[in-house]
């Protein structure tokens, strides 16, 4: 089931290469560990995962940088940017994030369903011991982190 790529390298590879192919961005991991994304410019999706494993995915990151990220794929300004197309980007990228993190996870032939992007309002859910968290940032140094929740992801860490 697992194919070569661990956990952290699988996710760290998905948002690298959707970030690159979709708003031409590098990503690195955030220098700060303990960096928080203010709540206040706070901008989040998520997407629960079905098979072959349950969890939830969530993609966090300021409105700043999501709308810098939304004016890179549609090649406009960022003062023609509207709320509808930031949404549809933040949802866009979770899902591209989310299909190539399971493909980079698991063999080639293993089928796995997984739901629509849900946007999100206020804080971020609670951190319990079943979540596992990617602190990056692109090459602009614009902080975005990834979280995903669940027992059975979870125990994907130590594979």
């Amino acid at each position: 089931m697992i194919k070569h790529n661990p956990l952290y390298q699988s996710m760290f590879d998905a948002v690298g290469k959707t970030l690159e192919n979709m708003a031409f961005m590098e990503v690195m991991e955030h220098f700060d560990h303990s960096y928080e994304i203010p709540v206040d410019e706070l901008a989040w999706n998520s997407l629960l995962i079905n098979d072959p494993v349950q969890g939830e995915i969530r993609l966090a990151m300021s409105k700043i940088v999501l709308k810098k990220l939304t004016g890179n794929v549609f090649g406009i300004d960022e003062e023609e940017i509207t709320q509808a197309q930031m949404d549809d980007i933040l949802n866009e990228l979770l899902n591209t994030i989310v299909g190539l993190f399971l493909s980079n996870l698991f063999e080639d032939d293993q089928e796995y369903k997984m739901g629509l992007p849900e946007l999100g309002e206020d804080e971020l859910p609670e951190i319990d011991a079943n979540t596992i968290i990617w602190k990056l940032m692109t090459d602009d140094e614009d902080a975005l982190q990834v979280f995903a929740s669940g027992a059975s992801l979870a125990t994907l860490k130590d594979s």
